[in-house]
């Protein structure tokens, strides 16, 4: 199990916690070595009614219990300490990954691998050592304690056990991984019906669809029914069946069969370690939940933290007003080339406007100039540095990007323009509020602010940050004509007046024509497959 974490990225997070691991599974299998010391004491005071059996058996649960404690203490600590290291990794990669990387992964997909992948490392690291003790250490030495005391018939107690271990060990991962994926698949099935309908109930009801999202639904829902009875045939109720084979009375029956004609001593060494060893087995289920649940998170979480991440070194930006150079650029998304040779210089105390039809690559040059998205081929320079070899704080001071949308933190529009420029007064962020067309108090809630208005927040975020390069992402997307045309104006002052490089993509031709430089781009036309 180790071997998939030491052959992973999770193995720098897990290294330093081994020790305590290690301590911690030691102090769980003296617990229940100490908890079984304590029977084999309660099986002699059977054959010698003395109290130092008594004393000695209650020493030796003490002693059980102190122990347990320290095992929980200390794999639960190494657990903490390596989700936190596991975390910190995690969130440091994913700021260096490129931009489509992060697309194709999704937000949903990231929110369970830094949320609910590292909590089902946690159950199965956390709980490690107590289950190595449980399902090994003790259940070997009870077998020995049993066979020495009761003799080797006596094996025959266990025979439950061994029945309900094998149906949680072969049968029901083969049945329940079957029906498992199904059911998930089913379950996507009937969340994607029910947003379809509730997300265009609107449109749905103008156009008489909305019965076929229903029939979809409903059918989802019939066969996810379907599938929950079967598994409970297949799959629940052999667990009932194995798990009542596990009870005490039928383990107790079987020891009785086997030693009741023993001495004493005989047969309460059958019953008390032939439960022993059988009891464990009822864990097991949820103990192979907490493996397969974990095993598949660190898969997910090593393939995130495979992902290549973006190109940086330890240079830095000399003093001044940097001139960003495009050399031979070429970039391909998903196999299509967007940019083949690009060669682009972006002068500072200018507007430059990149146009071009859909598909050309002008949001995917954005990112690039602003180092979140790595060339195929080519380099860009920044005040004559390779962006490659940039320190990562750096790069992200030198470029900031403002994307196309509406995207702003559930926080006040002065606590979104403090992630800018954390020292700007108040009368700084009225002012670029202004200058990107948009009147709100300081203290509104921006989660609350319409789409067109978050915009304009986050274009405020241009008057006010330090940065010399600028990049905008169809700035105006949201804006009607006049108030476009005042931000362009208000853009092109602000690239003179402090000498910065501005780049902005845009569909609005009459935009184009004011900006100080414009980049056309053309669709790559892409070469012919062979057949």
């Amino acid at each position: 199990m180790f071997k998939r974490f030491t052959e992973t990225g999770l193995a720098p997070a897990l290294r330093p916690v081994l020790r305590r691991l290690a301590a911690g599974t030691l102090a769980a299998v003296l617990s229940g070595l100490a908890m079984l010391g304590a029977l084999w004491c309660v099986v002699l005071f059977v054959a010698d009614l003395t109290i130092g059996w008594v004393v000695s058996a209650l020493a030796l649960w003490i002693a059980g219990a102190l122990m347990a404690s320290a095992a929980s203490w200390l794999s639960h600590h190494a657990e903490a300490d390596f989700s936190a290291r596991l975390r910190r990794e995690v969130a440091s990669h994913l700021t260096r990954l490129p931009t489509s990387t992060l697309a194709r992964q999704g937000s949903d997909a990231l929110r369970r691998l830094v949320s609910d992948d590292i909590a089902a490392l946690h159950h199965m690291i956390a709980h490690l050592p107590s289950e190595i003790a449980t399902f090994a250490a003790v259940p070997l030495a009870s077998i020995a304690l049993l066979v020495a005391l009761a003799g080797p018939a006596a094996l025959l107690a266990l025979l439950p056990g061994v029945l309900a271990a094998l149906y949680y060990l072969v049968w029901m991962p083969r049945v329940s991984a079957r029906h498992g994926a199904e059911r998930m698949r089913v379950m996507g099935e009937i969340t994607t019906a029910v947003d379809d309908y509730a997300r265009g109930i609107r449109i749905n009801r103008i156009y008489g669809a909305q019965s076929g999202a229903l029939a979809a639904y409903h059918d989802a829902a019939d066969r996810f029914t379907r599938g929950m009875v079967a598994w409970v045939a297949k799959v629940a109720t052999p667990a009932a069946v194995a798990v009542a084979l596990l009870q005490a009375a039928t383990t107790f029956a079987i020891a009785y069969a086997v030693a009741g004609r023993q001495d004493a001593p005989s047969l309460a060494a059958a019953l008390l370690f032939s439960l022993a060893i059988v009891t464990p087995a009822l864990r097991l289920g949820h103990g192979l939940d907490y493996v397969a649940a974990g095993r598949a998170a660190a898969g997910r979480l090593a393939a995130l933290l495979h992902e290549p991440a973006l190109p940086s070194g330890d240079a830095l930006l000399p003093d001044g007003a940097p001139v960003l150079d495009v050399q031979n650029a070429v970039l391909a998304v998903d196999g299509r080339h967007v940019l083949d040779g690009l060669n682009h210089r972006f002068a500072p105390g200018t507007l430059t406007a990149i146009t071009g039809p859909s598909g050309a690559g002008k949001t995917t040059l954005l990112r690039a100039l602003a180092g979140l998205e790595p060339l195929d081929g080519g380099s860009i320079f920044l005040a004559g540095v390779n962006i490659a070899t940039l320190d990562i704080q750096a790069r992200q001071l030198a470029a900031l990007l403002i994307p196309q949308g509406g995207d702003v933190l559930p926080a006040t529009v002065r606590e979104n323009l403090a992630l800018s420029v954390p020292n700007a007064s108040d009368a700084q962020m009225a002012e670029a509020l202004t200058r990107a067309q948009i009147d709100v108090p300081l203290e509104v809630d921006a989660a609350r602010l319409s789409g067109g208005e978050r915009q304009r927040v986050g274009l405020a975020r241009a008057f006010l940050a330090p940065a010399p390069v600028i990049l905008l992402d169809e700035p105006t997307s949201a804006l009607d004509d006049s108030s476009a045309m005042r931000l362009m104006l208000a853009l092109l002052e602000l690239a003179q007046d402090r000498n910065l490089t501005l780049v902005m993509v845009t569909h609005d031709l009459a935009l184009a024509a004011r900006a100080d430089a414009r980049l056309e781009l053309k669709t790559v036309t892409q070469p012919e497959v062979q057949q």
